[in-house]
């Protein structure tokens, strides 16, 4: 797995403004800088087999932070089942996009380290307003807003501190 920055970052021409969803990633990385480097690693577009990682983040305590970034603009709801965006469900599926990529990372850990660690997700759409107060098919849905709250926040009974 390689860290690494996407091309696109650097072949933007003068005058170009930046894709949509390239400032979404960027915003969310400029959210990220807030914690502080003496307690966090922070990663961003990590590149693996099926895609790329928008976001890695670990805390000191062992914690492991997957997060994804939408770009979509507008208001993301669900109705108990899938997302929503301004009602209607989105063309993609975003809740099974970020579990699919969290199983590949268990099996790489596994095959790796001969660890099985929990990763925690968050599906991050900070251009939209994002009522979700919940997990959905154990992804966390927000606003960039709620990101490092949650970060600095997180307790659950399936991570348990490797120490």
């Amino acid at each position: 797995m390689a860290i690494t920055r996407h091309p696109a970052v650097h072949r933007r021409k003068q005058g170009k403004s930046w894709p949509r969803w390239i400032q979404a990633e960027r915003r969310v990385a400029g959210v990220l800088k807030h914690l502080p480097m003496d307690r966090f690693i922070i990663t961003n577009d990590v590149k693996f087999r099926y895609g790329n990682i928008d976001h890695l983040v670990i805390r000191d305590d062992g914690a492991i932070f997957l997060i994804e970034t939408k770009s979509h603009v507008g208001r993301v709801t669900t109705d108990g089942k899938q997302l929503l965006l301004n009602g209607r469900p989105f063309q993609d599926n975003y809740l099974c996009q970020v579990n699919r990529t969290i199983r590949w990372l268990r099996r790489m850990a596994r095959t790796m380290f001969r660890a099985n660690p929990w990763f925690v997700t968050a599906l991050v759409f900070p251009n939209a307003q994002v009522p979700i107060r919940r997990a959905l098919k154990n992804v966390n849905v927000m606003d960039a807003k709620r990101l490092l709250d949650f970060i600095r926040a997180y307790v659950s009974e399936q991570y348990q501190p490797p120490f």
